[in-house]
């Protein structure tokens, strides 16, 4: 996901909301935990939703089919009643799989349902009947042309909204659409186009997922499109269509802004493994993310798609998370950073595959500075537990933090190793979810070092280290002292010393509160003409308080 500016200086969306909570003007009551993990498994969702243009009303019933990991008399589902403002689902009934009626009760935007005794192990399904107008979820407004639209929009605890999930990451399933809607409507959603039934002044859709999803990213959008298909790709043997879909009223041009993405989709299949959905579209959208990577059908704030070629950064960050987030989920928020992080990480691996070192050197610094300038005011470790909002897991550590240390991670195991990681964690849990703990696991297991102290001082730990560098010139020696101003590191530091076209780098063992190195000047260097450079290669994550002089 990501958060546009005006200028579509892209950062990743989801910054913007972290400014509006800031202000007091959004709040969010999260689904923190999945309190049902270890009681119910959701096999599937069906989703029948009813939309008019007369007003902002859905009419919907949803089929649920769940195995139970013990005995259980009892699911709780995630579902906003309706409030004072009017808005808010309404029950009407819920039936089981022979369409005897069950007991239930909804309130405290809850919705619990008595079951029969069912043992560990056993499969069951209902359906539940419902109604309302949605308080947010499903955004159901003009477009900045006037027009009418409907976007899904659940991230990251927002389906429940309008529709009733078990609303964690946790706990993924297959999904399909039913979606019924007026004729002049272009309807998308997760999965593949199965079906399309010609009724009286309407269209009905039948989605189909082939792979469980994330509530977060199993979304529909109904609008007034232009669709371009751009390419049929051939991918690990799979063919994936790639589409591009604007409003009827925007420039052509604008999908020129998508062209990037087949490229970046070859690039991550070849990097990662093999793409895991059926189709990826590339959605022009007015909902509240400038970017947000629902499965197989990612959404673009409406006005950053222009024509302009501005948002390739944007692009290819929705599109690794296809990848990391939606097929490789977080088990919990603590662990977002495995989404957020490395979609940052990946999106730096593209630039760097396409325009060059330099530009991943370029953004690492670009990295380090927004990380270095949220921590002044906001130190905590990029895993820690968030209680009361998940949008203050939008920040720099999540993102700019994560991406450096997997950045750090590839200089300590090199980059044959570290792209072994990236891909035994892709195949490893494709589809699934995984843990940090998992990533380290797997990590550990594929480097052969022991990464303990890597992981623990870079992820568990606040802040990053601050130090103090001065240097000295004495004959044909450079004496460099570094104290480390905050908690202790142990870190791997180049020097590079530079004269005219001759240059050296040297590693430093940074490991204790102060030390002092000492590095041979070579006779050839002009000592008048001495630069020396500290992490010359942007390789790692710290602050100098004093620089060399």
């Amino acid at each position: 996901m990501y958060f546009c500016r005006p200028t579509y200086n892209i950062y990743h969306m989801k910054q913007y909301i972290l400014a509006l909570i800031i202000l007091g003007t959004f709040t969010l009551q999260a689904q923190f935990f999945n309190g049902q993990i270890d009681q119910i498994d959701i096999q599937a969702y069906r989703f029948f939703i009813q939309i008019n243009d007369t007003n902002n009303l859905i009419k919907a019933h949803t089929q649920i089919d769940f195995k139970t990991l013990q005995a259980v008399r009892q699911i709780s589902l995630n579902l906003k009643n309706k409030g004072n403002n009017g808005k808010g689902m309404q029950v009407t009934k819920v039936l089981d799989d022979k369409g005897e009626t069950l007991d239930f009760i909804h309130q405290n935007d809850s919705l619990k349902i008595q079951l029969p005794r069912l043992q560990s192990g056993d499969s069951f399904s209902l359906e539940i009947y419902y109604e309302g107008i949605p308080a947010d979820g499903l955004y159901i407004k003009k477009n900045m042309f006037g027009q009418r639209t409907f976007f899904g929009d659940n991230w990251p605890a927002r389906a429940q909204y309008w529709l009733p999930v078990i609303d964690h990451p946790s706990d993924k399933a297959l999904v399909e659409w039913d979606i019924t809607a007026p004729r002049h409507y272009s309807v998308i959603a997760s999965g593949r186009l199965t079906e399309k039934t010609v009724l009286p002044q309407a269209y009905r859709y039948h989605f189909k997922t082939a792979v469980p999803l994330a509530t977060k990213v199993m979304v529909m959008a109904a609008a007034d499109f232009q669709i371009k298909n751009l390419e049929t790709l051939k991918l690990h043997g799979n063919c994936v269509p790639v589409s591009s879909w604007i409003y009827a009223q925007s420039p052509v041009s604008a999908f020129d802004d998508f062209a990037c993405s087949t490229g970046i989709l070859k690039f991550y299949d070849s990097l990662n493994g093999a793409y895991a959905y059926q189709k990826l579209a590339n959605v022009q959208s007015n909902t509240r993310f400038g970017g947000m990577e629902n499965a197989g059908n990612i959404f673009y704030d409406e006005k950053a798609v222009n024509g302009t070629h501005r948002i390739e950064n944007l692009v290819a960050h929705e599109i690794a998370h296809q990848w990391f987030g939606n097929s490789v989920t977080e088990k919990n928020w603590r662990d977002i950073w495995l989404s957020e992080g490395f979609a940052t990480y990946l999106t730096d691996l593209y630039l760097e595959h396409r325009y060059g070192t330099q530009k991943l050197q370029e953004r690492m610094a670009m990295e380090r500075r927004k990380v270095i300038r949220y921590n002044r005011f906001n130190s905590r470790p990029v895993v820690y537990d968030e209680t009361e909002n998940l949008m203050r897991l939008l920040n720099p550590n999540s993102y700019e933090k994560g991406a450096w240390v997997l950045h750090m991670l590839r200089q300590k195991t090199g980059d044959k190793t570290f792209f072994k990681i990236l891909k035994t964690f892709y195949e490893t849990y494709r589809n699934k979810n995984a843990s940090t703990e998992d990533f380290i696991r797997l990590a550990k297991k594929n480097s052969e070092q022991n990464l303990q102290t890597f992981f623990q001082q870079w992820l568990y730990r606040s802040g990053f280290p601050r130090l103090k560098i001065d240097k000295e010139i004495t004959g044909n020696k450079l004496r460099i002292s570094i104290e480390q101003i905050s908690d202790i590191y142990t870190l791997e530091l180049p020097v590079k010393l530079q004269s005219g076209n001759q240059s050296i780098i040297k590693i430093l063992p940074v490991h204790k509160k102060n030390q002092n190195f000492e590095i041979k000047i070579p006779r050839s260097f002009d000592k008048e003409k001495l630069q020396i450079i500290i992490d010359p290669e942007v390789k790692v994550l710290f602050q100098e308080l004093q620089k060399l002089i």
